[in-house]
């Protein structure tokens, strides 16, 4: 080994050295290696991570440990509470993420992760907490220089000053860190693609040349996707054309920017010859499609149950049952006047009470969602920029703006994304039509997304149509509650 691959060797044994380090003295010191609740059951685990900032650490845990993420923060706190391998896996991601960020600066580390206004006295203790872990004699060390700007006081005593009056509304989303910046969502393609079978045995047909058209709409119209396999073994594709019925893919960049991207139920396989020697099968999936076209109910309600409840009856006891995605908080004021019998097709009664209460209704993943379009949605605004994977200009249009980026699990149906204003191409105006501005804060809601891949070419990318952050055309509608779609 050269004296260079020596030297790159053990930087990065020291990184993640340090990375293990700053994980133990962060639990230490935050709740001394307990998995319990703090900020009236916001901040959770062996890292007090609050689930609405870091929606990306719960994201990565489900995956690596095969759960799903409860929509409720009751469900969340179950979740964390009753594992305790989940629990620490979100605490080190979001310490190992923010550790990074810092530059492994224990100073700007305590600014990012506790906040701002830190008391001199805890940061004095979690930086004695730190030395211990890191090795360092406490008695030694003094406290370390804070970093100042010219012009700018960073002193905590500065910190707590400027802050401590500040009303900040609280909303439940936040800008993704590092979403702006180069950092590891650009560089080294990630995917996997999974066939499986009724009976829940899986085939991973990665490692072969896979093509992929998926595209998910806000609008009723179910999502769908075309997906290519090419030259699998001949009794594989026998296998996948006879009993294959759900197929799941995952797709991004190796880091933070991975994750699902569909999941669905196989409709049709055709299999033919792209040229003299390469055979590939086509696979043309819904998502939710057993549940839409299968999901039959037949019960009765009492007088006086709520949307709500209707709607969890209806997704429960359908003779093929979905799971519950994301429900407007706001959908559960009316209430029956009266019994009523509940027969036929979930997905139409499901239509009828989004309707009735001017929402929308769709299924992603398998989920079924229904939402108004002036709610905030769930999760945190991802900023595109040149920089962290926008391709080209955004165009305005009729109904807000349609843009490209790289294959991003962040941005689905119903999130927020925020773009600089200065970077997208205006629309033409013509005479007779009414003149429609950009949102002032460039935040744009996503209605329409279009993935397209090719695990062996240059094809990685999603196409969006977004419209304003409150979900509406101002300019077409006659009421913000009102419903476009």
């Amino acid at each position: 080994m050269s004296s260079n691959w020596q030297a790159l060797a053990t930087t990065e044994a020291r990184s993640q050295g340090a990375d293990i380090r700053i994980a133990m003295a962060t639990i230490d010191a935050e709740t001394s290696g307990r998995n319990i609740l703090g900020d009236n059951g916001n901040a959770m685990g062996y890292g007090q991570v609050w689930p609405r900032w870091h929606a990306d650490a719960f994201a990565y845990a489900a995956q690596k440990f095969r759960v799903d993420v409860p929509a409720t923060l009751e469900g969340k706190q179950q979740l964390v509470l009753g594992n305790d391998g989940f629990s620490m896996a979100v605490a080190v991601f979001v310490i190992k993420k923010v550790w990074r960020s810092a530059n492994q600066d224990f100073r700007q580390f305590s600014l990012q992760y506790v906040g701002p206004a830190i008391p001199d006295s805890d940061y004095q203790r979690r930086y004695n907490i730190w030395l211990k872990y890191a090795g360092k004699s406490v008695e030694a060390t003094s406290l370390p220089p804070t970093v100042t700007t010219p012009g700018l006081d960073t002193t905590t005593a500065a910190w707590n000053a400027q802050y401590a009056n500040v009303n900040i509304p609280t909303t439940n989303y936040g800008v993704v860190e590092g979403s702006q910046q180069r950092g590891d969502v650009l560089y080294g393609r990630r995917y996997r693609i999974i066939v499986s079978r009724p009976d829940g045995v899986a085939l991973d047909v990665s490692q072969l040349r896979c093509t992929f058209q998926i595209q998910k709409t806000i609008l009723q119209q179910p999502n769908f996707s075309e997906i290519v396999l090419y030259n699998l073994a001949p009794d594989t594709e026998n296998s996948i054309i006879q009993e294959g019925n759900r197929i799941v893919v995952e797709a991004g960049y190796e880091g933070d920017q991975y994750g699902l991207i569909f999941d669905g139920d196989v409709v049709l396989a055709v299999r033919d010859k792209e040229d003299g020697v390469t055979y590939r099968l086509t696979l043309f999936s819904m998502d939710g499609d057993r549940f839409l076209n299968q999901g039959f109910v037949g019960f009765s309600v009492l007088k006086g149950q709520s949307a709500r409840q209707i709607v969890d009856n209806v997704v429960n006891q359908a003779k093929i049952p979905a799971q519950l995605g994301s429900i407007s908080e706001g959908f559960t004021s009316q209430e029956l006047s009266r019994g009523k019998v509940i027969f036929g097709l979930a997905k139409d009664y499901l239509r009828q009470l989004a309707q009735s209460q001017e929402a929308s209704f769709y299924v992603e993943d398998g989920k079924v969602n229904i939402v108004r379009m002036t709610d905030l949605p769930e999760g945190e605004i991802t900023e595109l920029s040149p920089e962290s994977g926008l391709i080209g200009n955004p165009a305005q249009n009729d109904q807000g703006l349609t843009f490209k980026c790289l294959i991003n699990p962040r941005i689905k149906i119903n999130t927020l994304v925020r773009i600089d204003n200065s970077l997208i191409r205006a629309q033409a105006v013509q005479t007779g039509q009414p003149f429609r501005a950009l949102d002032e804060s460039g935040i744009y809601r996503v209605i329409k997304v279009t993935y397209s891949g090719d695990t062996r070419g240059d094809n990685w990318y999603c196409e969006c149509e977004a419209v304003t952050q409150a979900g509406i055309i101002p300019s077409m509608m006659t009421s913000a509650g009102q419903n476009p779609y």
